[in-house]
């Protein structure tokens, strides 16, 4: 009995915070059983680990291997799930309406807190309206749009689609892989709202980091220049999108005093870029403090790399497996100029308020990439089919890599020439564009090939042969990465930088953050770390000219189908894998798995 405690709270993988729950538990409960115990531990692990639920479909022992835990004996775990009337009697974790807090649900244990925010989000989908009569005459929308979409092209456009989507949906989702078009559709969309209302609207964008942010604004300005509007109706949109938390920082009380009345965003319409990094919470505190009259929009890719934090929300809402709309949809659709002949079928809410952008325009026929992220989003990991991609498209390379001292040296020594042509560039955006031309990505932050030795063994060896002028850690030409959000300095977490050595020869770090470069001193930059390596995570947001992608010793839970999709498609000319094809297809056949129970509440 409890001897998994023990190897837990000795070894580590039991945390302060698990220990200090238990003993709160215990305090407020009284002792706990075995089952209890480890519902409530394993509970609090599964959320660091990014689910919102604990599955009692699967036994302790899966558990384990699901969260990669080192146990001294796996032994130590029942291969038998726990049944709930093992749970039936516990005031800890409760199926009713009572306040304990853990809920049992669905075979599945939440946080109370937890399963309130999914259920807030789900009550708030389920209440919105299936089809929203526009108040815009439909023949003025279809004139609008005649203007807005003057390329013919041969099929359905899904982009015009979604523009109409926009006007009679109080709530959308736009989802598409890179080079889809989404920033045009939503440039197109600002055109067309702006241009029924016939006024200025009150207009929010939005992304859930300072990089997504920033580079939201710089390409949605860049697309409404191109699509033809007029200097006054750009005035009229937004020109630069703020971080999901900042645009939500004045409606939130930190007093100890609840507010008098709730403070809610009266924008008309909220554009949220990048959504498949929106956590269960981020999107609870957006939707709890919207309007009635708010239209959001949310834009991402369904089959990228989830949100760090609990919850996989736009993976959980894009369910559908293709643009099918509910008839009176459908109709509403075509009558507005969108297009003749829409899929329908009979759906959900939410099913009828999502289109896929399916078209890409950065990859062509013949490219290796497109072709590769395709075969990753199917899930297709046929060994033959991979490795004939890798040996027929000039833009896709591999090699071996077998993380021996003469791998680790060529790998280093490529790093070593790269900074030295830094001597060359003076410039700092030239400098900037050198280290955005070919980036190095790795699968983990930790370990033999993760980013933090790596990055380190690299500085080691510049300094050890002097490659460069140390400043204290700084000195020409070198890359860094922003890793926490700086309102102050105008800095955001996951900006990338880089040290520039003045005419005068002062060192200073310019960081490109949006469409803005900021010029920093060293000394005041307190978390950026070297950028030669990047974890996919860091990456995400980002586009670079050819990504190298090194694959980790042996295989690890964490190289999945959407990371592997993720590296790939932030390369625009060239994709190099390095390691085991067999360890990149293995990636490929395995889904993210995110327990989570929003799904079925939807």
């Amino acid at each position: 009995m409890n001897n998994w405690w023990n190897d837990g709270t000795r070894s580590g993988w039991i945390g302060t915070y698990e220990i200090e729950l238990i003993r709160f538990l215990e305090q407020e409960f009284g002792n706990m059983t075995e089952e209890e115990k480890l519902c409530v531990v394993f509970s609090s692990l599964f959320l660091k680990a990014g689910h919102t639920s604990l599955p009692l479909k699967i036994p302790p022992k899966s558990w384990v291997k699901q969260l990669d835990l080192e146990v001294e004996s796996i032994n130590q775990f029942s291969d038998q799930p726990i049944h709930p009337s093992q749970l039936a009697e516990s005031r800890i974790i409760g199926n009713g309406r009572g306040e304990s807090p853990f809920k049992l649900e669905n075979e599945n244990i939440l946080f109370r807190r937890i399963r309130n925010y999914e259920l807030s989000v789900a009550n708030w989908i389920s209440g919105l309206e299936a089809g929203q009569p526009s108040r815009h005459a439909l023949p003025e929308i279809s004139r609008h749009l005649d203007s807005l979409f003057k390329e013919e092209e041969p099929g359905i456009n899904w982009q015009k689609v979604a523009a109409v989507m926009s006007v009679i949906k109080p709530f959308l989702i736009i989802s598409g892989g890179p080079g889809t078009g989404k920033t045009t559709t939503v440039a197109r969309i600002l055109a067309l709202q702006q241009r029924l209302s016939g006024r200025r609207l009150s207009i929010a964008l939005a992304a859930p980091t300072g990089k997504a942010a920033g580079r939201m604004g710089e390409s949605l300005n860049r697309e409404l220049k191109m699509i033809g509007l007029s200097d006054e109706e750009i005035r009229h949109i937004p020109k630069e999108a703020k971080t999901v938390h900042r645009l939500l920082s004045g409606t939130e009380n930190r007093g100890l005093l609840p507010p008098v009345e709730k403070k809610i965003l009266h924008h008309e319409l909220v554009i949220v870029d990048e959504a498949s990094m929106i956590d269960l919470t981020l999107m609870y505190r957006l939707i709890t403090h919207l309007s009635e009259k708010t239209r959001l929009i949310l834009l991402g890719d369904k089959d990228q790399l989830a949100s760090v934090e609990a919850g996989s929300v736009f993976a959980d809402l894009c369910q559908k497996p293709g643009n099918q709309f509910l008839s009176e949809t459908a109709i509403l659709l075509e009558k507005a100029g969108a297009g003749k002949n829409l899929p329908v079928s009979e759906q959900s809410v939410i099913d009828d308020s999502i289109v896929y952008l399916t078209k890409s325009y950065r990859f062509e026929k013949n490219s290796g990439i497109g072709k590769l992220a395709e075969i990753i989003k199917d899930g297709d990991s046929n060994p033959e089919v991979t490795s004939e991609l890798f040996t027929s498209f000039d833009d896709l390379s591999h090699s071996a890599f077998q993380y021996n001292k003469t791998d680790f040296e060529k790998l280093l020594n490529g790093i070593e020439k790269r900074l030295g042509k830094c001597k060359e560039l003076g410039h700092p955006e030239e400098l900037l564009g050198f280290w955005k031309k070919s980036i190095w990505l790795a699968v983990l932050r930790r370990g033999l090939v993760g980013t933090e030795r790596l990055n380190r063994l690299a500085e080691e060896q510049i300094a050890a042969r002097r490659i460069a002028v140390f400043e204290q850690e700084w000195y020409h030409g070198r890359p860094v990465i922003i890793t926490k959000n700086d309102y102050n300095l105008g800095v955001f977490n996951g900006d990338l930088g880089v040290c520039v050595r003045s005419e005068k020869g002062e060192l200073w770090v310019h960081v490109e953050s949006g469409s803005q470069v900021k010029r920093i001193k060293p000394q005041r930059l307190m978390h950026a770390e070297p950028a030669y390596f990047l974890t996919v995570h860091k990456s995400q947001g980002s586009e670079f000219e050819h990504v190298n992608l090194l694959l980790p010793a042996q295989d690890t839970s964490i190289l999945t189908r959407e990371l592997i999709y993720t590296a790939v498609t932030r390369a625009k000319n060239q994709f190099s894998l390095y390691g085991e094809l067999s360890l990149f297809e293995k990636g490929i056949s395995r889904k993210t798995v995110r327990f989570t129970g929003l799904k079925e509440k939807l």
